[in-house]
């Protein structure tokens, strides 16, 4: 139980400060994340509120993360999050893949298939997460 708990924390500290590094890199560079969206042929029309609500949505999925009563759902939003970002993702380079990505930070700087397979594994760490922190909830009404 003790080292489930453990691999719990980590699983969380690192979606989180995913979450947290992004969402900061897209506010501190909001102009050019609105730019890039403004290109995206699915986005292109709705790309300032996206540009607002990505980083938004973000900080809020940490939130839920950092707090231990709350984290299944954290790990639940994150992994429909990391799916969502992994089909546009899948979509940007069956279609158009010359487009620069819209992510902050250093994460940018991956090519369209780099950043597919980093957001499958956080997708991967995000379900891992979800199944500990069920086990663990069986554990504890069990155990009560």
């Amino acid at each position: 139980m003790k080292t489930r708990s453990v691999i719990i924390e980590i699983l969380a500290a690192l979606l989180l400060l995913l979450f947290l590094y992004t969402a900061v890199s897209k506010i501190n560079e909001h102009e050019r994340f609105v730019m890039v969206l403004a290109k995206s042929p699915l986005l292109k029309q709705v790309a300032l509120p996206v540009s607002w609500a990505v980083p938004v949505i973000e900080i809020a999925v940490s939130v839920l993360l950092f707090n231990p009563a709350w984290r299944l759902s954290g790990f639940r939003l994150s992994f429909a999050l990391m799916l969502l970002f992994t089909l546009y993702i899948g979509y940007m380079i069956l279609f158009t893949p010359h487009l620069p990505c819209s992510c902050g930070g250093v994460i940018r700087k991956m090519s369209w298939v780099q950043h597919l397979f980093f957001n499958v594994f956080f997708m991967a760490i995000s379900w891992w997460g979800i199944r500990l922190e069920k086990k663990k909830l069986v554990v504890a009404i069990t155990q009560a």
